[in-house]
């Protein structure tokens, strides 16, 4: 019987001509097989296998070799993070409190604006770099302490531009800077703020001019009917008002053909309903631009039929009069048809 691998199995028939030496024989030897564990072989270590009982740990002294000179090489690098990585950067830390220090004072002084003007005048004469007119006191001075490198530059701009919003004192901030995870880690933390606020006020808009167009499909549709019933309201009040909402969802179950019965009418509130809206115009252009434009390429429709009221096709053309609100970004207007059914 032999372990191999934390099985226990027959010694193969081969074993007895010879083929298996006797240091296989022996491999095993002294393990109680009552109570070892599975475990010590799931996971087994790169290497030599230390096993219980008499047998010792075999070492290569090619493997100690590679393993000495393994650990010199990372006392050598636990030494450069030390007296150089670390040493540099507590030295930037200093050189940006003072440059933040400089700008917050030229940004106090009273001839702020001399001051900054002179050395932007310094710094296209002296190194061709220009910096224009307005820029404030610290992208200034990030610029003439470091010149032509932009993404550096930016880094720098950025993080004593927090440090400002923060109304930090100069002495402070090498400890905040620290503490916040260096500079690389503040700007990649700011940016995905600002990112994430951006995103946020485009998809308010996007969700405006998606129910800008349902509501317009709304004005133009040709099927209406009354009801009688009472409009349920989910919605709630905010200081004192209601909720203005667009749209009054009816709930109806298909009873054949083309007939349905309601089952109850809905006022979903405003903040609900954006999410219907969205749900509804989940398919449409994530793009502001070709979104205002395929709203704007509606109300021409509108405007140009001849069996919408004259005041409905009014208003259209006035709307249209209206410059664009999203900037055109090289958009093609599309020649998008809505067919008067889609609600």
């Amino acid at each position: 019987m032999q372990l191999s691998n934390g099985a226990i199995k027959v010694k193969n028939p081969s074993a007895a001509s010879g083929l298996a030496t006797k240091t296989e024989e022996k491999e095993f030897e002294g393990v109680d097989l009552e109570t070892f564990e599975l475990s010590d072989f799931v996971a087994p270590h790169a290497g030599a296998i230390a096993v219980r009982g008499e047998s010792k740990e075999i070492k290569n002294p090619e493997i100690e070799k590679f393993l000495s000179e393994s650990a010199n090489l990372l006392a050598m690098g636990e030494k450069y993070e030390v007296e150089i990585v670390q040493r540099g950067h507590n030295a930037l830390y200093e050189l940006l409190a003072s440059i933040y220090d400089f700008s917050m004072r030229i940004e106090k002084h009273p001839t702020r604006d001399k001051i900054l003007e002179a050395i932007r005048k310094e710094l296209k004469e002296t190194h061709d770099i220009s910096v224009k007119a307005g820029t404030a006191a610290i992208p200034t001075i990030v610029k003439y302490v470091v010149r032509s490198d932009k993404p550096t530059i930016s880094r720098y701009t950025k993080v004593l531009t927090v440090a400002q919003q923060e109304n930090l004192n100069a002495a402070d901030l090498p400890a905040y800077i620290v503490r916040r995870g260096g500079v690389t880690k503040i700007q990649e933390i700011e940016s995905e703020a600002l990112a994430k606020k951006s995103g946020d006020k485009s998809s308010k808009e996007r969700t405006a001019l998606i129910r800008e167009y349902f509501e317009l499909v709304g004005t133009a549709s040709k099927m209406d009917f009354e009801f009688g019933g009472q409009v349920n309201f989910h919605g709630e009040e905010k200081d004192g008002k209601v909720e203005s909402s667009s749209f009054c969802v009816f709930v109806a179950c298909h009873v054949s053909g083309e007939q349905y019965k309601i089952i109850s009418a809905n006022d979903l509130g405003r903040s609900f309903e954006d999410n219907l809206v969205k749900y509804l115009g989940r398919a449409m252009p994530s793009d502001l631009t070709v979104l205002e434009h395929g709203v704007r390429n509606f109300k021409k429709q509108i405007a140009m039929d001849s069996s919408q009221p004259e005041s409905v096709r009014r208003k259209m053309k006035e709307q249209l009069a209206a410059p664009l609100k999203h900037a055109k970004v090289d958009v093609i207007e599309a020649d998008a048809k809505f067919k008067d059914d889609e609600a």
